[in-house]
């Protein structure tokens, strides 16, 4: 019996997800509860996530972990201006941010730099438009359009992160 590719993926993101939460449960030590699951994060597949260019990276990893909750993962380097970094929401969907330096110098790409064209936006699922909406504001986001119902059967809002990247916060509504 053959499966499809989306059939497998589903498999293992299910088994690495449930490694997380019932394999952990048996470590002696916070030591090794982290090497545990950095093991096993880095042994699930991840198939890719949105890279945005930014001129400032940390400003960047501040604004998504504290307007829309999400975990600071990765940041290089350690000390001083970041070129790099990564964050995630509930250790499934996964942000990274690159330096338009950055970009620029260790690839070769031209053209990178701030952009007034929008052709895409970041999609974040979260629990209560209204309240992730507001607290973007409060973080310093532009409102780009106010939470309302779609006739879809989502409730979206719109605002720009502090490079100006389209941000869409959804949720699924019952009608």
């Amino acid at each position: 019996m053959r499966t499809s590719l989306n059939a497998r993926r589903w498999a293992a993101g299910t088994a690495v997800s449930t490694l997380l939460m019932v394999g952990l449960g048996s470590v002696s030590n916070a030591a090794e509860a982290k090497q545990d699951k950095a093991d096993l994060v880095a042994a699930a597949t991840r198939y890719g996530q949105p890279n945005l260019y930014t001129s400032d990276v940390d400003k960047m990893l501040n604004f998504y972990s504290k307007a829309l909750g999400f975990t600071v993962e990765f940041r290089f380097p350690a000390e001083g201006p970041g070129m790099f970094g990564t964050v995630s929401k509930e250790g499934t969907y996964y942000i990274t941010f690159s330096s338009y330096d950055t970009i620029k110098t260790y690839t070769g790409l031209p053209h990178i730099g701030k952009s007034t064209h929008k052709q895409s936006d970041v999609a974040v699922i979260v629990s209560n438009v209204d309240q992730a909406y507001n607290k973007a504001k409060k973080a310093g986001a532009k409102a780009l359009m106010a939470p309302k119902d779609q006739p879809w059967g989502e409730r979206q809002a719109y605002v720009a992160d502090p490079e100006g990247n389209f941000v869409q916060l959804s949720t699924h509504t019952d009608h």
